[in-house]
């Protein structure tokens, strides 16, 4: 069984997008042969004839098939690296491969690349996995019993044979070693088990199996699977630069057809075909209270565990306010440098926290609650946008951290860098990155999240220190948030001011972020409490709020909504009906609730981080205040300002210095 040669040492995080317009990209002509460059481990010419109707992929009939769909030429070149598949052929349009494998060929030449749809296999699944294996007579039985073990992984580019790998060996409580031994190939981690004097396990792939007993590597019967890594993407189609958007579509369209012919379908070995990409190709977490900036996900746990269950840690240099940005393929988290002179990012790999690059850069100044990021970096489309607390704002590749553009949001706007420091976390709405200088004529800037150059601007006051939302409000699409003096919205397309409204008591910092709440608006301050707005039919606020509640006043912590119901902090536990006038259902008390919480919400509880390093899984009922469970997760005491995000059933919390993945399930 042949396999790829691996020389890629490092893990990369996420396919860059396509260029931001067609003039950025060289168009195909259409007589020129669409090149397509096939990296699959299935594909016959890259696997033995050992086993019937398995890894006997046809590609060069797929690609005839190509041919008649797009009505050009179609070049079919097979390799087991990018590199490769590039010498002699000059430009590639197309990759069909090992999504983990893709990505880090593409990382290490500087390739951008997106993801087009994925290939199911023979069970309709687009993942694969990596199975543990041990001798025959090891008395081994699961994951949790190769304690001591020597284990032979995978090389980083394959997730399944090590980051996934390494994740399942935490979760079953084995400590992986601190440098991972690892083999360029199922074949040589499998002959290597059976060679082992000691207890030894290999990762191997699971299609590798019968293709090891089948040409004979290894005898049948001779290894033996006691654990499965959960799964992660296998086969996926991938568009080079070279492919504009217009061709992108057809060549979908086509990819698509392929699903009609069962003949085809059978030579691909694949159920259903080709299949979309998931609906959030950056599904998680990235950026400011999540996805949709409401900190709500699909579903909580029903208990938290009883002890915390870590899939790594991770010793920063530095605490910071900023929260993390994670997606199942990236992390991004700020830090600063030990001099505290610098600004940090780093990007982390969110299974197993190695670190795939960081950004440094001089920052100096003094704020209160420290000099690092406030604002928690935002993923976007390929791309990190990283805003420090004295204005520095950079857009890098998120595949590996080169800089795109930068600008310094406070100097070159001629504003003044506010108390604590620059807070409104980067909001990219309809192709516009929105961001709040607080000059007395560049209050908000929305830029090309591109290049950075400016599309429109407006004036008004001073920054504030709470995130802009979108939503539609009145019928109207537009960006709400504050000022340091009033509440706003603002016209998406041109930036032009919508409303202003200045609150009755002075004095608020502005920080908790307003929350889109059926298509009214819900606020919560310091000083002003919580109200809820309706809006006219041209988009404008009507002053006098529906419903008010003076109690539950946060100074920094933001509530969530959910079906109607409104939970947030001061205090205590506050549980308030959004229908009915903000009418209070409940409170709940607790000696967390004294300081800053952040709260995390599912249909049916709440999760609520607290200042003191500890979690708390509260129910979401209409009824009472009930606590389900807590866990202290870091030293009681240790200050846990930063958001977290929430991937699955991966919690990313920091905690300090430290920055972890908590495993609530």
């Amino acid at each position: 069984m042949r396999r790829a040669a691996v020389t890629i040492g490092v893990a990369v995080v996420l396919a860059a997008a396509w260029y931001s317009t067609i003039e950025a990209a060289r168009a195909v002509d259409a007589e020129e042969p669409l090149t397509i460059a096939v990296m699959d481990p299935l594909a016959s010419r890259l696997a033995c004839e050992c086993v019937k109707g398995h890894a006997q992929r046809d590609y060069e009939k797929f690609g005839k098939f190509l041919e008649k769909q797009l009505e050009r030429p179609i070049k079919v070149v097979f390799a087991e690296s990018l590199a490769r598949a590039r010498q002699g052929n000059g430009r590639i349009d197309l990759v069909i491969g090992k999504q983990s494998v893709v990505k880090s060929d593409a990382a290490e030449l500087h390739w951008s690349f997106r993801p087009l749809a994925m290939l199911t296999g023979n069970d309709g699944a687009t993942t694969l996995t990596g199975l543990f294996v041990v001798r025959n007579d090891d008395p081994a039985k699961t994951t949790a019993d190769l304690k001591g073990y020597k284990v032979f992984f995978g090389p980083t580019d394959s997730d399944e044979k090590h980051a996934a790998a390494l994740a399942a060996l935490r979760a079953a409580g084995v400590t992986p070693p601190e440098k991972p031994e690892t083999r360029p190939g199922c074949s040589d981690a499998a002959l290597d088990v059976l060679q082992e004097q000691g207890p030894a396990a290999g990762v191997i792939s699971s299609y590798a199996m019968p293709l090891l007993e089948g040409c004979g590597a290894i005898q049948k019967g001779s290894l033996r699977i006691v654990g499965e890594t959960g799964p992660v993407p296998f086969i996926t189609v991938f568009a080079a630069e070279s492919v504009v958007e217009a061709a992108g579509k057809q060549v979908l369209a086509a990819l698509f057809a392929a699903n009609k012919d069962s003949a085809l379908l059978k030579i691909m070995e694949s159920k259903d075909g080709f299949v979309e990409m998931p609906k959030a190709a950056e599904s998680g977490w990235p950026g400011w209270r999540g996805a949709n900036r409401d900190a709500m996900v699909n579903r909580l746990p029903k208990r938290l565990p009883e002890k915390p269950k870590f899939l790594w840690t991770k010793t920063l240099t530095s605490e910071a306010l900023a929260g993390v940005a994670a997606t199942n393929e990236a992390l991004v988290v700020a830090d600063r440098d030990a001099t505290d002179q610098n600004d940090v990012f780093r990007c982390l790999n969110p299974m197993t926290g190695v670190e795939n690059w960081q950004l440094e850069y001089a920052a100096p100044g003094k704020l209160d609650y420290g000099n690092s990021a406030r604002a928690t970096p935002l993923i976007h489309d390929g791309k990190a946008y990283l805003l420090g607390a004295f204005g520095h704002l950079h857009c890098v590749q998120l595949i590996d951290g080169s800089v795109l553009w930068k600008k310094n949001i406070v100097r070159d706007y001629g504003a003044k860098l506010i108390t604590w420091g620059m807070s409104a976390s980067p909001l990219v709405v309809d192709g516009k990155l929105i961001v709040n200088p607080g000059a007395k004529d560049a209050a908000l800037v929305a830029l090309d999240p591109a290049t950075g150059k400016e599309l429109w601007r407006c004036g008004g006051a001073a920054a504030a220190y709470s995130s802009f939302i979108v939503g539609r409000f009145g019928g109207v699409r537009q960006i709400v948030g504050y000022d340091a003096a009033s509440l706003g919205g603002w016209n998406v397309e041109n930036g032009r001011r919508l409303w202003t409204l200045v609150p009755p008591e002075r004095g608020d910092f502005n920080v908790p972020t307003p929350i889109d709440c059926d298509g009214k608006l819900l606020v919560s301050t310091e000083n002003n409490g919580t109200r809820l707005y309706d809006f006219d039919e041209h988009g404008v606020i009507r002053p006098k709020p529906l419903a008010e509640h003076a109690d539950l006043a946060p100074d920094a912590s933001t509530p969530v909504a959910i079906g109607g119901r409104v939970f947030g902090c001061r205090g205590e536990l506050f549980c308030l009906d959004a229908k009915s006038g903000l009418k209070q259902l409940w409170s709940g008390g607790d000696k967390a609730f004294d300081d800053y919480v952040s709260i995390i919400g599912s249909p049916e509880r709440l999760l609520i981080t607290t200042n003191r390093g500890e979690l708390l899984l509260v129910g979401a009922g209409p009824t009472r205040y009930e606590l389900i469970s807590r866990l202290q997760v870091f030293d009681d005491g240790t200050a846990t300002i930063s958001h977290p995000a929430l991937v699955g059933n991966r919690l990313y919390l920091r905690g300090g210095t430290t920055i972890g993945c908590v495993l609530l399930e």
